[in-house]
């Protein structure tokens, strides 16, 4: 959740909400690619939601994530690429860019080292970070790299060699800078997905 939205509070650890969360960017991201020819499958399930539900902690959503994405990828052959997106819990400062007159919801990629293949994750993740840095310049905060003993280490990016989290925002940022950033980045997405070679 973003506080912008939340009344009462502006403690970034009380941004969670049940219905407003990140899973609405991540409706934003599909629809911004399906308007660029890229069909895309949003799951919107609200991880935290069903580990409350199946009496499991938090070390357990990259499981349940993981056998969401298994799933999809079983039914439909054809998806190619997989974003987990999160949102940052820093403050606006580090979260928003101006760029034009208008300010967007930086991105932070974060490339899992904890398998054997997560170089093909890292080309990836490079490529869309330059195309992004040519056409948004700053909207990036570039990539970071995670092994097995800063976290999780796969975050489920061993499924595919086009896998990444994108933390997108953080808890202070509007709709309107989330949209704006969703549309750059489905714009740097499609144009990898289409003259990318194959």
């Amino acid at each position: 959740m973003f506080l912008p939205y939340l009344k009462g509070t502006d403690k970034p650890e009380d941004a969670y909400h049940s219905k407003a969360n990140i899973t609405l960017v991540g409706e934003m991201l599909g629809r911004a690619l399906e308007r660029r020819g890229v069909g895309t499958k949003v799951d919107s399930a609200d991880i935290v939601q069903e580990l409350s539900l199946k009496g499991l902690d938090f070390n357990s959503s990259y499981q349940l994530s993981g056998e969401r994405v298994r799933s999809a990828r079983a039914e439909n052959k054809d998806l190619e690429i997989f974003l987990d997106i999160h949102r940052d819990s820093l403050r606006k400062d580090f979260t928003t860019k101006e760029m034009n007159g208008e300010s967007f919801a930086r991105l932070l990629f974060v490339v899992g080292t904890g398998h054997e293949n997560y170089e093909s994750n890292l080309s990836f993740t490079e490529g869309l970070d330059k195309l992004l840095a040519t056409r948004y310049p700053g909207l990036s905060k570039g990539i970071i790299k995670k092994s097995s003993d800063q976290g999780n280490g796969v975050y489920n990016q061993d499924i595919s060699p086009n896998s990444v989290i994108v933390e997108i925002g953080g808890v202070d940022n509007t709709v309107e800078e989330l949209h704006r950033t969703t549309e750059a980045l489905a714009d740097v997405l499609s144009d990898y997905y289409w003259h990318r070679e194959k």
